[in-house]
């Protein structure tokens, strides 16, 4: 009896332990790039709004990042909106600090404004490929 309770203790550890490997490991990726962005000085020209979109990116991957671009795309993720100028150097567990101009359909910045967050992704390269990654993003004052 005492050896099929230790059987089963050892089988729920086990269980446990790969749901927690395989929660962590699918939470890190997508995550490797987060931060915070804030809305400035909005222009609203008949279906289109000009705004300068200021962002805090987080590196909280494995490796530093050079070369970097950081693009917007509506929230369909079909319509290119914009890049930033190439990110000299983000470091891990570092973070950069830009502000670039963009314009945007009114109906997105609505959304924004309505609590969706922006579509930010960045790309660069590591190891002779290019990578795309999505930025997780949170409205906040920095």
């Amino acid at each position: 009896m005492r050896s099929m309770r230790f059987s089963r203790a050892c089988i729920a550890a086990l269980f446990a332990t790969f749901l927690l490997t395989t929660v962590s490991a699918m939470a890190k990726d997508g995550r490797d790039f987060a931060g915070f962005y804030k809305v400035s000085n909005p222009k609203i020209q008949g279906d289109k709004v000009q705004l300068t979109l200021n962002l805090q990116v987080h590196n909280n991957g494995d490796a530093d990042v050079s070369h970097a671009i950081i693009t917007l795309r509506q929230n369909t993720g079909l319509d290119f909106v914009g890049a930033t100028r190439p990110l000299a150097l983000l470091r891990v567990h570092d973070h950069v600090n830009l502000s670039q101009q963009f314009t945007l359909s009114r109906r997105e910045y609505e959304k924004w404004r309505n609590g969706s967050e922006p579509g930010l992704s960045i790309i660069y390269r590591s190891n002779g490929k290019t990578w795309e990654r999505p930025i997780q993003m949170s409205a906040r004052d920095f």
